[in-house]
């Protein structure tokens, strides 16, 4: 159906300004240093400390907004925080392409034979320690708790 000869085009609405950015690194390294000053120095889970997280990172920059996946990779590298993973064992399947914990790469873990020749046994992650054999391990539950000797991240050590 052909439009009306007279009609004017139709106006786009302009596009509405996005209410959340992405947390940059540093912005969460000072909530999470708040948070693991002031708050419980251990969280059962990832949802129960992503809950606990979120209001932290709010006060530090109320637009951030961030993910269980990326928080845990940045939690792996972050000095004073202990990530305890548990892991499933699985049947055998396909190797995953990237690790499960900090979706790092993983390299072969390799081995050398009585005859000379390598064989690869299976895969690790060299950032966060995840490695896999024939079975593959699944992690099943996240565990966060402040380190014995919490240094204070980005602050000088006081004697």
């Amino acid at each position: 159906m052909p439009g009306k000869a007279g009609a004017a085009p139709r106006r786009r609405r302009a596009p509405r300004p996005r209410r959340f950015r992405r947390a940059d690194a540093d912005t969460v390294t000072s909530a999470l240093d708040r948070l693991l000053t002031l708050g419980v120095g251990r969280y059962p889970s990832q949802a129960a400390f992503l809950r606990a997280f979120r209001p932290a990172l709010r006060a530090e920059d109320p637009s951030a907004r961030i993910a269980g996946p990326r928080l845990r990779s940045l939690l792996v590298g972050t000095p004073g925080v202990r990530l305890i993973v548990r892991y499933a064992e699985r049947g055998r399947g396909p190797a995953p392409a990237h690790c499960p914990v900090c979706a790092g790469p993983l390299t072969e873990i390799r081995n050398r034979t009585l005859s000379g020749g390598v064989v690869a046994l299976g895969r690790r992650c060299p950032r966060c320690g995840y490695w896999m054999h024939r079975l593959r391990r699944v992690p099943v539950r996240y565990t966060v708790q402040r380190s014995p000797a919490r240094a204070r991240v980005g602050r000088p050590a006081t004697d």
